[in-house]
């Protein structure tokens, strides 16, 4: 008997691992436009100019999976729920990473609403020029890292 192959059907690892780059490309882009908006900004010990590597990576980005888990348990594809989504998880983001700091909450809760949403808009970008996805995955990042 012949195995029945499907067409039009995508890879489970294609599918992942664009999930993926598309991830690391929203990232990259909002890691460089936080460092670029540390560089014009006076110097805060503690928020999310501080490092904005460190916290895009840790904080950003993971909050930013726990988000579109939620999203993809609950099943919604409204364009209202999104950002919804997006600016509580910010919020939450933005307590972690007051709480890891030491800072006050306001202090970071509420730009971490900003830094999730422009994380989601870095994210919506990249997937509509996919040719710069590994271009802020990887290389840009590199590069501000040599700068900042």
């Amino acid at each position: 008997m012949k195995p029945v192959r499907i067409k039009n059907v995508p890879s489970i690892r294609l599918t992942a691992g664009m999930y993926a780059l598309s991830k690391l490309s929203a990232a990259g882009l909002t890691f460089t436009l936080l460092g670029l908006l540390s560089l014009v900004l006076p110097h805060t010990a503690i928020g999310w100019l501080s490092a904005p590597a460190y916290n895009v990576y840790a904080y950003a980005l993971t909050v930013s999976l726990l988000a579109d888990g939620l999203l993809k348990l609950t099943g919604t594809r409204s364009r209202a729920v999104v950002p919804i989504i997006y600016a509580l998880a910010g919020f939450g983001a933005g307590l972690w990473l007051a709480h890891d700091q030491g800072s006050g909450w306001a202090d970071s809760a509420f730009p971490g609403i900003a830094v999730l949403l422009l994380f989601r808009l870095t994210q919506h970008a990249g997937e509509r020029i996919p040719a710069l996805l590994p271009v802020f995955a990887l290389f840009v990042p590199l590069l501000c890292l040599l700068l900042f």
